[in-house]
């Protein structure tokens, strides 16, 4: 089993996309899409896809930094398929909350963003955070998701 947890940015890729970004507060911390490594979980399953020996499978930290997280050292991650194992991993359950997502098109973005947009306007009850968001930072997030389209196809 893989969590996309585990493909989370090291904790000085994070800061800086969120530096980067400083008025969008989808990236000010972990969790949405473009906070993962996506090359590091093409790598991963490119490799195990050719049945590579002696793949190590990222773990994340989500306790270091006071609970910001950090990438554990390459040393600490699990070896599987090493060149004396007799059993090769044949399968991977990949889970994550945002796992096979898709990213909607421009124009369906901006049709739920302004209805959310005025729903958030018009009730003062609005519950939702869509309809708080900048269409710029909510944008940002869907164009990222379309890099993750590769680690599900």
């Amino acid at each position: 089993m893989l969590s996309i947890d585990d493909l989370y940015l090291p904790h000085d890729q994070q800061l800086f996309l969120a530096r980067s970004h400083p008025h969008n507060p989808l990236v000010q911390h972990r969790g949405q899409p473009s906070t993962h490594d996506i090359a590091l979980g093409k790598k991963l399953f490119t490799s195990i896809q050719n049945r590579v020996t002696n793949i190590k499978i990222p773990s994340y930290d989500k306790s270091a930094f006071s609970g910001q997280g950090d990438r554990r050292p390459q040393d600490e991650w699990e070896t599987i398929n090493d060149a004396s194992s007799t059993q090769k991993v044949e399968v991977i359950i990949f889970e994550g909350w945002c796992v096979g997502f898709r990213p909607l098109s421009q124009e369906e973005l901006l049709q739920k963003w302004t209805a959310a947009k005025a729903s958030a306007e018009s009730d003062p009850g609005y519950k939702g955070q869509l309809g708080k968001l900048q269409f710029e930072n909510v944008h940002f997030v869907n164009e990222a998701l379309k890099e993750y389209e590769s680690l599900t196809e």
